[in-house]
This record gives structure tokens, C-alpha cells and sequence, in this order.
């Protein structure tokens, strides 16, 4: 059976990108386990048009498709859609990923789709293909969305997968990794221009009411073994220097983290770690820094969100700030270059709280850090919280994107307000000296990566 796989997305050639890791576990699944033909397409490579994915699915004649997406690119997904059932009627259509699993109904009501994958993947699709080869009846495939008769109906959910070591390691061999290196990666910052992104777990057990329900509330962790396998081999097969871990936490378990360390150490493998997502400050500790370090890290960022301990709470971050601000400043000792995340316009949050926010900020060791705003996606706790608070909610999916969602403010400041503190938290923390210079030595690649940097700066100061 030939299965064509596709990332939808729109076209915004100052985001960050990254391997689209959905989709070549499920290559790799399908591959391994059905014995499928897969083809991947991913319109992250600055695809501006639906016109040559739908012309490379005529070329490749599949007898299924399937398109993942985030909401931000909920537009390109729903043209995507619209083109390839139209020039593949008879082709069995499934749209699965963060967006079919927050918006099921409305996706079903705006797209083409047959089906709708929601949650985790690997389960669902491998089960489709038994139901169209005729081994397997429709209702026993899990975690499937779809309109009968008018009604909206799905079937039973699958238990998420436990045994992570089972799966194959994702496809790389479908995409051309030289494509990836031209675009901006996640987290920007590298060492070793060739890179992969890889994931370690899935799941997470906290609470933050902004998160997503892809994977579950209980983590659940591949060996370091495998993991260092994985690496390895990446190493061998596409001579792979940086490693981003794409983690929704990394550092659950002390343990598992000195054991990866350790594996990579026993290997030899001479990497770079970078963890633009991943790590929660308050659980690091100084071991597992300096075992990071050792074994490649050179940037991490950790998810402050929010200087005011009434919002910590009231978004179930409950981060230890006093733990945080020291782990911050150990990290940087060690040699890290660390980035921090900012959240500004919760729910009930006014001015004085925003403003305490990016005075933590200025105020740490951070070398980088990045400021948002507040928006709340459907299917999150930030959800309700805002719509209980009294906030205007726009749920148009076109309204939400990465970088500006200007549109969107469920706080108690005025829109004026927000945006203009939002700007002026860039410059307040770039335009330092002692920061600039903390920035200039331990930058890796500096005369490359500074002038892209420097715009980034520009366009978050004065133009978002």
C-alpha cells in the first residue's frame, strides 16, 4: 500500500522550523509494521502553494493520504485539503496532529477530510490500513473522528504507546536534510550546521493550563540506550553534529538523563545538545547540568513564563522562581548559553504583574530570552480560564500565528498597552552591555548567526 504523508504549512520564512517528527514516526511505522510505500512532502521547505503537493501526490498514486498541522498553519492545511481531494477524490483523506485534536469538529465541518487521527498517531493510521486492505473492521480503529449522517462520532481512544524502544527511529532517509539546514531551526542558535531533531519521551505530567493534549499527561520515556542508538546511527548514516531535543519534558528523571550522558560519553560521540523546549528549571539540578554539558549541550532554555507567583499558579506552572534564578545562573556558569521564555497577557494579569515579569528578566542571568503573547488555544485549560474570566475569544484559526497574535488579548491590559511592553521588554533586556558582551563570547558561529539575530531583534523591538 503506498501512503503519502504531508506537513501542512503556511508560508512564514522567519519561523522556525524543524524535522516534522509526526510524520516520520509514522513513516517509519507504517514501514516497518505494514510493510507500506510512504512518501513524505513538507511544506515547511517554503512551499507557498497547495500546486506541488498535489502534483507530487498524482506522481506517486498513493491510496492514502494523510496531512498533519498546528493550528497557526490551520489555513494552509484547509487549502491543502481542498486540493488533493479534489484531484484525488477516490483517495482516502486523514488529517491527524495538534490541530485535529483541538478542533476536531470544526476541521471536520471546514476540510475535505474523511477521517480525523487525533492524539497519537502510530496506533490509528496502522489500523486504517488493516480496515482498507480488508483485515480489519472500521469501528475497532481507535482514536478516529469523523461525520456520519450529519452526527459527529468517533471511535474508542488507544491506550498511549508505553514501550517507546519499540518504534522504529523515525524516517530520516525520506527527507532531504540538506533543505532543513537552509531554514531558520528551532532555537536558531548552532553549532554544527548539520542537525536533526529528536524526541526522548512523550507526555508530560504537569499541568500548565497553555499545553496541548497531544501525548498525554503521563511521561513516558525511551531508554537511553535507544536513544544514544538513535543518535549514533544518525551520526553514521547523515554525519549529524547538533542534536535538538524536541521533548515536552526532558528531565523528568535524573537518572535517565546521567544515563544518556553517559551513553553518548561511552560512544564518543562528539555532538552538540541544544534543548530550545524541554527542560523544567525548578526539577534541574547542578549534576544534571554539568552531565549535559559534558556530554554536548551548549544552549537549553528554560520556561519561566511569569514573575508573578498569583499567575504561577493560576496557569499550574508553580515554577520555584528562587530555584529557577539560581539554576539559570549555574547554568550560564558552566558555560551553557541559556534562553528564557516569557509569557505576557494571561488571563486577569494587569500591567503591574506583566511589567514585574520582564523586570525578572532583565534582572537574571539569562543570556537570551523571548517574550509572547498570551494565546489560548482550544482544548487548553488557558482556554477556560480566559472564557471564565470574561475574555474575548477569537477561535478563527486564522487569527492565531507564531510570532505577533496582536489580535488576540485575554488580559486585563489595553491591546496599546501589551504591545507597547512587549517591544520594549527586547530592548529593555538586549540593550545592555554587560548582556551583549555575555552574548558575544559564548556565541558559537557568531559572524554567521549575528546578522540574523540582529533582524530578529529588529522586527521583535519596533515591528511586532
Amino acid at each position: 500500500m503506498k501512503v503519502f504523508l504531508v506537513y501542512a504549512s503556511g508560508y512564514a520564512p522567519e519561523t522556525e522550523r524543524s524535522m516534522p517528527l509526526g510524520i516520520l514516526y509514522l513513516a517509519a511505522y507504517l514501514r516497518h509494521h505494514h510493510g507500506c510505500t510512504v512518501r513524505l512532502f513538507d511544506m515547511q521547505l517554503r512551499i507557498q502553494s497547495p500546486a506541488p503537493v498535489v502534483a507530487a501526490a498524482r506522481e506517486f498514486g498513493p491510496d492514502l493520504i494523510g496531512i498533519s498541522g498546528m493550528t497557526p498553519d490551520a489555513p494552509a492545511l484547509e487549502a491543502l485539503a481542498a486540493a488533493l481531494k479534489t484531484a484525488l477524490p477516490g483517495v482516502p483523506l486523514l488529517i491527524g496532529g495538534p490541530h485535529a485534536t483541538h478542533y476536531p469538529q470544526e476541521l471536520l465541518a471546514r476540510t475535505a477530510a474523511d477521517y480525523l487521527v487525533i492524539h497519537e498517531g502510530e496506533t490509528a493510521l496502522g489500523g486504517f490500513v488493516e480496515y482498507l486492505r480488508g483485515d480489519r473492521p472500521l469501528a475497532d480503529v481507535p482514536n478516529l473522528v469523523f461525520s456520519r449522517h450529519g452526527e459527529f462520532a468517533h471511535t474508542n481512544a488507544a491506550p498511549y504507546l508505553d514501550d517507546l524502544d519499540a518504534l522504529p527511529f523515525p524516517a530520516y532517509d525520506l527527507l532531504d536534510l540538506e533543505a532543513y539546514y537552509r531554514l531558520p531551526r528551532c532555537g536558531v542558535i548552532y553549532r554544527h550546521r548539520r542537525y536533526a531533531a529528536i524526541v526522548t519521551s512523550r507526555g508530560c505530567p504537569y499541568r500548565c493550563a497553555y499545553c496541548h493534549q497531544v501525548h498525554g499527561k503521563r511521561w513516558r520515556a525511551r531508554s537511553a540506550a535507544n536513544v544514544a542508538e538513535e543518535m549514533a546511527d544518525l551520526v553514521r548514516r547523515f554525519g549529524i553534529g547538533d542534536f535538538v531535543i524536541m521533548d515536552d519534558l526532558f528531565n523528568a528523571s535524573e537518572a535517565r538523563l546521567r544515563q544518556l550522558a553517559e551513553a553518548i560519553l561511552e560512544r564518543g560521540l562528539k555532538i552538540g545538545l541544544s534543548f530550545p523546549i524541554g527542560l523544567r528549571g525548578d526539577l534541574m539540578t547542578e549534576d544534571g547540568v554539568r552531565w549535559l554539558q559534558r556530554a554536548g549541550m551548549f544552549r537549553c532554555m528554560y520556561a519561566v513564563e511569569t514573575a508573578s507567583p498569583r499567575l504561577q499558579e493560576l496557569i499550574g506552572k508553580n515554577n520555584n522562581l528562587e530555584k529557577l534564578r539560581h539554576i539559570i545562573e549555574f547554568t550560564r556558569a558552566q558555560g551553557v548559553m541559556v534562553h528564557g521564555s516569557f509569557m505576557l497577557g494571561f488571563p486577569t494579569e494587569v500591567e503591574a504583574e506583566a511589567r514585574a515579569t520582564v523586570d525578572w528578566a532583565v534582572a537574571s542571568a539569562l543570556h537570551t530570552a523571548a517574550f509572547y503573547r498570551v494565546i489560548p488555544f482550544r482544548g487548553t485549560e488557558l482556554y477556560r480560564l480566559a472564557k471564565e474570566a470574561g475574555a474575548r475569544l477569537i477561535d478563527d484559526p486564522k487569527t492565531y500565528e507564531f510570532h505577533k497574535a496582536n489580535v488576540v488579548n485575554v488580559s486585563r491590559i489595553p491591546d496599546g498597552a501589551l504591545n507597547r511592553l512587549k517591544r520594549a521588554a527586547y530592548r529593555r533586556f538586549y540593550l545592555s552591555p554587560r548582556r551583549l558582551w555575555a552574548i558575544w563570547r559564548a556565541l558559537p558561529n557568531r559572524f554567521r548567526l549575528l546578522p540574523g539575530l540582529f533582524a530578529i531583534w529588529i522586527r521583535k523591538a519596533f515591528l511586532w
